[in-house]
Parts: structure tokens; sequence; C-alpha cells
């Protein structure tokens, strides 16, 4: 028989159907508005060949395409990688896109950028497995070539997590609860819980459950040398290259393979 959806990790089905309605916010205006900010941070030149690891429904691979960069989407996911490909025809580029485990990475030497955005790590129960990710990252890049990590700030989840709200989307209505888990092991963790419900019926079509491991910027880094990568430059809080703070809404990290070939840091 089949595993349950219980007996599945949570990335295995918080990624269906329904995601575009949870996270409807996410969309091409904002890959759009963002793209260009990112490519700064890169230092992308024109044409470059980019690999959007856990792409989802494409928006960013569709971004970067557009502006003439060459981008491969990678992820998990049937549901949003079909929905990539119909969104996807006819644009600059020629994104492609591949269903994969980010902790195998197929590639070699073969990318000037990848992009880890919108809190695409951290997902495993194990912290080996977010290593294997960015061994798998320094593995795909070509020597000098750079990853954009984007992650939640932890300081400011922990500061300003909201418990519970709802929103309502056209028919549907979205309850989220939220809490921070620094009791399970290889944590901490930030949980969250989604009930959709649909307005017309009352039905609940979806109760979806997502936790991510939250790492400090220290870690990020001592992670990064370890998987053979070199952090670089300042640590930013946005995609605008505004400095890390305590406030900052995110926590943006560039990091490059050396060209010299690997180095990896030694210790933990």
């Amino acid at each position: 028989m089949p595993p349950s959806v219980a007996d599945r990790p949570w990335y295995v089905h918080a990624f269906g159907p329904l995601y575009l309605t949870v996270y409807g916010h996410r969309d091409d205006a904002e890959a759009r508005r963002n793209a260009p900010r990112i490519s700064k941070l890169l230092s992308l030149r024109p044409r470059s060949r980019v690999l959007d690891l856990a792409c989802g429904d494409g928006r960013y691979a569709r971004a970067f395409s557009s502006m003439g960069h060459r981008v491969t989407g990678l992820d998990l996911s049937e549901d949003l990688l079909e929905e990539a490909k119909q969104r996807s025809p006819g644009l600059p580029g020629a994104p492609t896109y591949l269903r994969a485990d980010m902790r195998e990475i197929p590639f070699f030497a073969q990318f000037d950028a990848v992009l880890s955005l919108f809190t695409s790590f951290g997902y495993f129960d194990e912290r080996v497995d977010d290593e294997k990710v960015l061994e798998g990252v320094e593995r795909a890049l070509v020597p000098g070539g750079r990853l954009l990590l984007d992650l939640p700030n932890p300081e400011q989840v922990r500061s300003s997590l909201v418990a519970a709200d709802e929103q309502v989307r056209g028919h549907w209505h979205l309850r989220y609860e939220r809490r921070w888990d620094a009791t399970t092991a290889a944590g901490p963790y930030v949980r969250k819980r989604i009930v959709v419900t649909d307005r017309r019926t009352g039905h609940v079509e979806g109760d979806i459950s997502e936790r991510v491991r939250l790492y400090t910027p220290d870690e990020i880094d001592r992670a990064l040398g370890l998987a053979g990568l070199e952090p670089e430059g300042a640590r930013f809080g946005d995609f605008d290259g505004s400095p890390l703070t305590s406030t900052s809404p995110r926590f943006i990290r560039v990091a490059r393979r050396p060209l010299g070939g690997r180095t990896r840091a030694v210790g933990a």
C-alpha cells in the first residue's frame, strides 16, 4: 500500500495543487520586481546559466529567462513543475524544468549561479541533508559561480511571529497557525499549519503542515565553508542590498565557488 500523508515528509505533500492558493501573493509581478535586484547581488553577466533550486511554479525561472538568462528549474513537486511548464512557453532563454530531490542535484560545473529563494532551505529532518544540498550546489557551479540563499531572519521571526491569522482569497478561506519550536532535535524550527476551506461548500480542502529549520548567519557561513563555498561580501536583509539587522525581513547570503577548485573548510 502507498504511504499515507502522515507517513510522508511534509514537503512531499505540502507543495501540491493548493500551493498556488496558499501562496498566491508570491506571483510573477513580485518575481519580475526582485529578479534585477538578485541579478545585481550575484553580479550576473548577460546570458548566464542559472539553476533555480526548488523552483515551484517557475515564477523566478520565467523572470530570469525574460532577462535573457539560460535557466533550469529543479523541484520535487510534479504538480508545480507541470504548472511551470504550462506557464513558460515561448520565453527568451527557453527555461527547462527537471524533477529531482535537491539533495541529489544532478549537475556538475554547469551553472554560473544557483538560486535558493523564499525559504527553500532547511526542510529535512537531519542537518546533514541540508549539507548535502550545499555540496550539490558546489558541484553544480562553475568555478567562480555564485549561490544566493534567501532565508528567514531568525531574530525577526522569533520577535514578530504571529501565532494565528486568517485570510480570504476569492472563494477560499485560509487559517494560518504558527509557532516557534526550540525543543525538537536538530532545530530550532518555525512550524506552520494552513487550513484551506472552500467558502462555497464549507468543506476543508487542505490541512497543510510546514516545518523549516532556522539557521543563524554564523551557522550558514560555517555550513557554506564545509561545502566548499566561500561566503562573499556583506550579509543582506533584503533583495535591495540593505544590511542584515535584527528586524530585517529576510537573510540573504551570497557565496562563491572558488576559482581554484574546492577548498572545503575544516570543523563544525
